[in-house]
């Protein structure tokens, strides 16, 4: 009995950890409201902007960000042209102008991203094989 309750409690435990490093995140940049999406092809060229504003596209976004390993301060180039440009429209205040961070994606063979940010506390960082998954599904194949 005492090992259903400390499983119990370990997933409450997870569950208000996870909620509160979203609800800190919303804090800083503010809330998502918009993410522009251009795919890059292999020459560099952009194609159609796509607009995604649906709710739950936005939250399954800003999920998979939450789990990025991020690099603050640091200067990367690619290896190759990014498959992805990304655009984030962030409000903290209806009465106040937006904030936008910029995000070059390159999907990586090992299922894994590559991800660099106009944002200096994000300038690199890599997305593990399930999330830039949700992010690939989110932006290609939508």
């Amino acid at each position: 009995m005492k090992v259903v309750w400390n499983i119990i409690f370990l997933l409450v435990l997870v569950f208000v950890t996870t909620a509160c490093s979203e609800q800190s995140a919303e804090k800083e940049k503010g809330r998502l409201v918009r993410i522009d999406v251009q795919h890059v092809d292999e020459h560099g060229n952009k194609g159609e902007e796509k607009i995604l504003v649906n709710h739950e596209d936005l939250e399954a976004a800003q999920k998979a960000f939450v789990n990025t390993e991020w690099q603050s301060k640091t200067k990367a180039d690619m290896a190759g042209p990014e498959d992805v440009l990304a655009t984030f429209f962030y409000e903290k205040d209806k009465n106040m102008p937006g904030s936008l961070v910029q995000y070059r994606i390159m999907f990586e063979e090992d299922d894994s991203a590559t991800i660099t940010s106009n944002n200096e506390d994000e300038s690199y960082g890599r997305m593990n094989p399930e999330n830039a998954q949700v992010l690939k599904n989110l932006f290609i194949k939508n």
